[in-house]
C-alpha cells in the first residue's frame, strides 16, 4: 500500500523511511504481514533518527 510505495519513492532519492513508537498491536501487525522486514522500525523518534 500507501506506506510501501512512500518508501520506495524515498528510497529512489536516496532516502529511508523509518517508523517510531509504533503501538503493540500495529508493531504485531507489520511482522505478521513480514513488512517489519521492509522498514526499520525504532522504538522511539529518537532512536529512529540517530544514524542520520
Amino acid at each position: 500500500g500507501v506506506l510501501v510505495s512512500l518508501s520506495k519513492k524515498i528510497r529512489e532519492q536516496g532516502g529511508e523511511l523509518r517508523l517510531a513508537s509504533l503501538n503493540e498491536d500495529l508493531r504485531t501487525l507489520f511482522e505478521l504481514t513480514k513488512l517489519d522486514t521492509l522498514f526499520t522500525i525504532a522504538d522511539s523518534r529518537k532512536e529512529a533518527l540517530q544514524d542520520f
